[in-house]
């Protein structure tokens, strides 16, 4: 008899992505059937198409009442024989979903901050983090409780169609780009928890830009990123040399935006969800990070490269409901203090090595 196993509510694409690794092991090492619950449209759409997943489900959880959400939970009580709070889930609303929906196994994380104060204790089937492990290696430790041993450490998993595909090559057709090298850059963040904060600045990524313009000089440069995001590309624009090199990415899906990074030969981006897109379409990526710790959440299962200043108070950011602040009150010096000469070696030592 197969088993049924629901994957509850993370936090933003880059989470969700990371735990594809885990559904694929899941799905090719016992039988059972998956279902995904998404709190983010996004994060439900960027798991369309996913063969590994037998129902992929949102709700609009932060725009419904408190009652609304509970009601909605409760419909899945006793139809699942387990129920995993994927890594990083250190928030008391996903452990109350699993309690709500009441699996038999209940498995997660036990956090080093907030740990009772979040409800961790209402799962029934736990590991302590271990500060050493990317959040895809965390994730596969907690199959270990379904008694899958030899698990794989594959890529993150996106599955365009054909029909994205295409919209792809028209898209870049249509902007008159098809013969150029394509560098895609995502210059902004999540506004979620003040993440916003652990970007790079928009003087720092246009500078950026025109170094690598002039040398790689049959290129154009994507920007992606949200619509909320639409002012960020504008400024990076703004301190541009050449414009007519750069493209900003606006009004499409996520999916869609996917479907363009596959078109890239390289990606350039902060600790974002479209990092680690890039990391899903297998394109070589150069990471810029601050205050978050890549060992956990590096660019996976793709040729990459980490930016970061050697500040001794970073990373300082730990998983939990709490707001991202700079620890030391300089205002993430260990963002700015980053040179766009040190992103653009590393650009080119990628680029080098991928040749």
């Amino acid at each position: 008899m197969k088993k049924r196993i629901i994957a509850l509510p993370l936090y933003g694409i880059g989470d969700v992505l990371m735990s594809t690794p885990a559904v694929r092991n899941l799905k090719e090492q016992l039988d059972c059937e998956i279902t995904y619950l998404h709190m983010f449209r996004t994060t439900h759409d960027i798991l369309l198409n996913n063969p590994y997943i037998k129902q992929n489900i949102f709700f609009p959880f932060l725009t419904s009442s408190r009652l609304e959400g509970i009601r909605f939970l409760l419909q899945f009580r006793g139809k699942f024989d387990c129920s995993i709070n994927f890594y990083p889930s250190n928030r008391s609303d996903y452990n109350l979903a699993a309690y709500l929906i009441g699996s038999p196994l209940r498995i997660g994380h036990r956090y080093v901050v907030r740990d009772l104060v979040e409800m961790n204790f209402l799962k029934n089937r736990t590991v302590v983090e271990d500060d050493t492990l990317h959040n895809v290696e965390e994730n596969l430790r907690l199959l270990d409780f379904l008694g899958i041993n030899a698990k794989e450490a594959y890529p993150l998993d996106f599955f365009p169609t054909e029909e994205e595909r295409y919209f792809a090559r028209e898209w870049i057709k249509g902007k008159g780009i098809e013969s150029r090298m394509l560098v895609g850059i995502h210059p902004g963040a999540s506004a979620f928890k003040n993440h916003s904060r652990k970007k790079w600045p928009e003087t720092s990524f246009a500078s950026l830009i025109n170094m690598l313009s002039s040398e790689l000089r049959d290129c154009a440069f994507l920007l992606f990123g949200g619509a909320e995001e639409r002012d960020i590309r504008q400024q990076v624009v703004a301190f541009v040399n050449d414009t007519k090199k750069v493209v900003p990415v606006d009004f499409v899906s996520v999916r869609q935006a996917a479907s363009l990074i596959m078109k890239c030969s390289l990606f350039i981006s902060n600790d974002s969800g479209p990092m680690h897109m890039a990391a899903a379409v297998r394109v070589p990526t150069v990471a810029i990070f601050g205050p978050t710790n890549p060992q956990w959440v590096r660019p996976w299962g793709v040729p990459h490269r980490v930016v970061r200043a050697c500040e001794s108070c970073n990373p300082c950011f730990r998983y939990s409901p709490i707001p991202m602040r700079c620890v030391t009150g300089r205002d993430f010096a260990c963002l700015r203090e980053i040179s766009g000469e040190q992103v653009y070696e590393t650009c080119l030592d990628l680029l080098r090595e991928e040749a």
